[in-house]
């Protein structure tokens, strides 16, 4: 057994699914998002003190609210990999991918066979509903349409190698990291430059073209609505900045 990923389906229909992007090891901000009305979690522990053990409680509170869960794993690492998918994460994302070779890596850590090289980890785990409800088979199978596999761009040399790299079956969303390319082009910080945002707009522009989810990180709804306009379908919101926005304007208007 596998549970529904209904954030996944919905964006290959086509359909933007709003989500909320969390670093805070915290269940129950997880519940209060899902009882918000958001759609699913990107479970940062690229940016936060996640470890697979927290993600599982995390993803365990998703699958409660009716959320989709897709944890953003510190590293391209395959055992590491395994390990938060067995939390029960529905999708996964990968930061730094810059070569061909790294993205079908992710693809092979992901994926069980005959597409990957996922081990067998049936009956062991949440994931599997510890191998109650369903057969290996069935499982692996299950798990692997249901897994939503997403990729982080965010160097020069991704840049440069988009185009093979958008040739990887497999891959089914791609996001592009303004903060880390400015780093990497030499405009550290700078993400609003104009030789950073061309970059950006032009990889963008590229993974539509190869039928790829793309991902948005807006801090404001205003951003959200551009974005979807510009055909992002995934939306994972940076609330905390949202929080960062509203705390001040509250001390403002309190204190002058």
């Amino acid at each position: 057994h596998m549970r529904h990923n209904a954030v996944k389906a919905k964006v290959l229909r086509g359909e933007a699914a709003i989500g909320a992007e969390l670093r805070i090891p915290s269940p129950e901000l997880v519940e209060f998002y899902g009882l918000l009305g958001f759609e699913w979690i990107c479970i940062n522990a690229e940016h936060g003190p996640i470890d697979w053990v927290t993600c599982q409680a995390m993803c365990r509170a998703c699958d409660a609210r009716g959320l989709s869960s897709i944890v953003r794993v510190p590293t391209l690492d395959h055992s590491l990999i395994a390990k938060y998918l067995q939390a029960g994460a529905l999708g996964l994302a990968v930061p730094h991918i810059n070569t061909a070779e790294q993205a079908e890596a992710v693809v092979q850590a992901a994926r069980y066979g005959p597409i990957g090289r996922r081990g067998s980890d049936w009956g062991s785990n949440r994931a599997s509903d510890y191998g109650l409800l369903s057969a290996a088979h069935d499982y692996f199978e299950r798990a692997n349409q249901e897994l939503l596999i997403a990729i982080w761009i965010e160097e020069v040399q991704g840049m440069k190698n988009l185009d093979e790299i958008l040739q990887v079956p497999g891959i089914d969303a791609v996001n592009f990291g303004a903060g880390d390319l400015s780093l990497s082009m030499g405009l550290a910080g700078r993400q609003d430059h104009p030789d950073v945002q061309a970059a950006i707009i032009e990889g963008r522009r590229k993974a539509l073209a190869a039928g790829k989810v793309l991902i948005g990180e807006p801090t404001t709804a205003l951003a959200a609505k551009r974005q979807i306009a510009d055909g992002t379908l995934l939306i994972s919101t940076n609330l905390t900045r949202m929080w960062e926005a509203s705390g001040r304007a509250f001390l403002s208007e309190l204190r002058g």
